[in-house]
């Protein structure tokens, strides 16, 4: 059996790098474009923010039209979008122009997770679920990896603003190949017909229960579980947009490194993170069993995540840089990690595939109303305190707080009021 839908999976991995790549730009170049424009920690809160504010707007809409145009179009449309408002925050003339550039980033990228794993839901038989989304969400961390020393030897050669610009130009090229190679599976002529065949037989899983119509948003809120995910993926994406905003920053004027230096360590608990993400969910796809994983086994892997993403609380207690580097790993990479294994979970745990992009695009809601407010409440911090230990105490005990969620809520199938029984026939209500 050929598989060749593993390229799908592969651009998917590049469209969140490139997501990513595009957000860490402004947190490598917070330090020079505050000094430019004489910003304050809190103005720069705001600044690292305001692209969420547009992006949570969004996410309920870009799910649904997920649903109805499908994750081939909307990642075309998505990507196209934020990358030309990324070239546009290099035109900048001050914090209110950039404000509007970031903004505009934050509606095109509001589809990149709804697609993703869509995507995931029809390219991937249900036991490659896992390792699929870990593959390409480990792009989440690699973004950041590869290219936070790329973006700061850029700004230190070139200019902030030449920094936006080249970055905004990748995203239009992936575009380009995107558009040109990628549909559905039942659309897309380089795939084998025998592969073809077995994504489509094995894509809702012979384990899982008979296809209904959709329940949609109203359906969905009415499933505990669809609360714990989107409450346990805020706690979890709360740590890693701290790390992802402030961590530059952090490292250039709490720990003295220059913009280089910075972008060389920040990259390194991202890289460490993208390997943790892939291997973490390959292997909660061999400890699910088909009897055990429309019950919500997977939040086992979840849970454990968000405990080891409450590690980071131990940063401001160390002076070693090592170390400061070493505890970094366990927010970033864990927090990344749980995130992608509730998007398997949720899978796991879909009813029908008409309300995958719905039930994707609440769970990202539900991750990015804490995110947003990370780097915000970070900045009001270091303004008030002078130190950004609080942070990392505050990001620490969401992080448990979420664990203690997803265990105790996400055991239900997403558009029932209770637990269904695998293979159970139910009409669609």
């Amino acid at each position: 059996m050929t598989r060749r839908r593993y390229w799908v999976y592969f651009l998917l991995f590049l469209f969140n790098v490139i997501c990513y790549l595009d957000r860490i730009n402004m947190s490598v170049a917070g330090r020079s474009v505050a000094g430019e424009f004489g910003l304050s920690p809190i103005q720069l809160g705001y600044l690292f923010s305001s692209f969420l504010w547009a992006y949570v707007v969004m996410m309920l809409p870009s799910g649904r039209a997920v649903d109805s145009w499908g994750a081939p179009r909307m990642a075309a449309i998505g990507a196209a979008f934020w990358s030309i408002a990324q070239m546009l925050s290099g035109a900048a003339t001050g914090f209110g122009t950039m404000i509007l550039a970031r903004l505009g980033l934050g509606a095109g990228e509001a589809p990149t997770f709804p697609v993703s794993y869509r995507g995931v839901r029809d390219w991937a038989p249900a036991g490659e679920r896992g390792l699929a989304i870990g593959c390409i969400q480990a792009g989440t961390m690699f973004g950041p990896a590869l290219s936070a020393p790329v973006v700061a030897w850029l700004i230190a050669a070139t200019s902030w603003r030449i920094s936006f610009v080249i970055t905004g130009m990748v995203g239009l090229v992936w575009v380009a190949v995107w558009t040109a190679l990628v549909s559905t599976p039942e659309k897309t002529r380089w795939l084998p017909e025998a592969e073809r065949r077995h994504i489509l037989a094995e894509r809702l899983g012979k384990e899982t229960m008979a296809e209904h119509d959709g329940v949609g948003y109203r359906g969905l809120l009415r499933s505990p579980s669809m609360w714990g995910l989107a409450i346990s993926q805020g706690c979890a994406v709360y740590s890693v947009y701290l790390y992802l905003s402030w961590l530059p920053n952090y490292l250039q004027t709490a720990r003295g490194l220059s913009i280089v230096n910075s972008g060389l360590f920040t990259s390194v608990p991202f890289l460490v993170g993208g390997a943790v993400i892939i291997l973490a969910n390959w292997i909660s796809d061999k400890v699910v069993t088909p009897q055990t994983r429309g019950t919500g086994a997977r939040r086992i892997v979840v849970v454990a995540c968000l405990a080891l993403c409450a590690v980071g609380v131990a940063i401001p207690f160390v002076d070693s840089l090592t170390m400061v580097v070493i505890l970094t790993i366990f927010p970033v990479s864990f927090g990344g990690t749980a995130s992608a294994t509730n998007a398997a979970l949720a899978n796991d745990l879909l009813r029908s595939q008409a309300d995958s992009g719905r039930a994707f695009a609440f769970m990202v809601l539900g991750g990015n109303v804490f995110g947003l407010l990370a780097p915000i409440v970070t900045g009001y911090i270091v303004q008030i305190t002078g130190s950004f230990s609080s942070a990392f105490v505050l990001a620490g005990g969401l992080s448990l707080i979420g664990a203690a969620v997803s265990f105790a809520m996400t055991r239900h199938t997403l558009g029932e009021e209770r637990p269904v029984l695998v293979g159970a026939m139910r009409p669609a209500g």
